[in-house]
């Protein structure tokens, strides 16, 4: 039996997702997984390995991150739960967690992931809630960018958009959906310049939605910060097609910051038991 576990974190003060070794003066890495398996590993006593779905990267943040593992007791999903809401830091929390009857395969069995890139361009940063964010501070043209993400969807070639160090046997990947949302901005200043209205700035707010199958190291951030270009006026927005048809990573847009980027949802779709 495994229980899974919906997880939600700030990504701006961990070093990614996956448990790593300490540093070589024995300093250790804060990461999502490692703050995990310690709240789990004190709550039953011994130690606890967690199966994530997603390994996202340092300054990647998540809302539906998930992941499983093979319960040492018998403490229920809802107990556990509860538990770990007083043994985790402020910046990660459990949302969900029910069972399931035989072994979760989390990063293989699940059904696709939505992912979210933020893009603020108005010339004021937002100091409350823009850690999950890009501050570019420049207009962008969604219209193109549209024109340009609708290339993105369908089963292709994706060598262009991985990293070098991306180490999957394949680049061949599927594209669901790619959204552009928002209002180009940046906002100019008000006619009456002592007049304020605070919900004015979410609309300088662009998003790119992403969904798929599965991804390569650094996709969706390359994705993004291509699009970005064609955005700018720095390309053209039939450069996606000739991109996914060369493969040249070189020839791709840079990859976007971390911090804008968010894991939205690992989709589940075996049955479940919640308790």
């Amino acid at each position: 039996m495994s229980i899974l576990l919906r997880i939600a974190y700030d990504g701006t003060e961990f070093s990614g997702w996956a448990r790593q070794k300490p540093r070589r003066d024995g300093t250790p890495i804060r990461t999502v997984q490692g703050e995990l398996e310690s709240a789990l590993s004190g709550l039953y006593r011994e130690p606890v390995e967690l199966r994530g779905a997603s390994r996202t990267d340092a300054g990647v943040h998540a809302l539906g991150q998930l992941a499983a593992f093979e319960p040492p007791g018998t403490i229920p999903p809802r107990g556990v739960m509860q538990a770990l809401a007083g043994r985790l830091p402020r910046d990660v929390t459990v949302v969900a967690a029910w069972e399931q009857q035989d072994h979760a395969n989390v990063r293989g069995g699940n059904g696709g992931k939505r992912y979210r890139y933020r893009i603020r361009t108005s010339r004021a940063r937002d100091p409350i809630g823009g850690r999950d964010e890009w501050h570019l501070g420049r207009r962008l043209d969604l219209a193109r960018m549209r024109a340009a993400a609708a290339a993105f969807v369908g089963t292709h070639d994706y060598a262009a958009f991985r990293t070098a160090q991306c180490q999957a046997r394949t680049s061949t990947r599927t594209v669901t959906r790619v959204h552009v949302t928002g209002v180009a901005g940046p906002l100019g200043p008000p006619e009456d310049a002592g007049r304020f209205d605070a919900g004015s700035e979410d609309q300088a707010l662009v998003t790119v939605d992403v969904e798929g199958h599965a991804f390569l190291h650094n996709m969706v951030r390359i994705m993004a910060g291509t699009l970005v270009e064609v955005g700018l006026g720095r390309r053209e927005p039939d450069v996606i097609e000739a991109l996914l048809r060369r493969g040249e990573r070189q020839e791709a847009g840079p990859t976007a910051p971390a911090c804008g980027l968010t894991l939205l949802e690992v989709r589940w779709l075996r049955p479940s038991v919640s308790v």
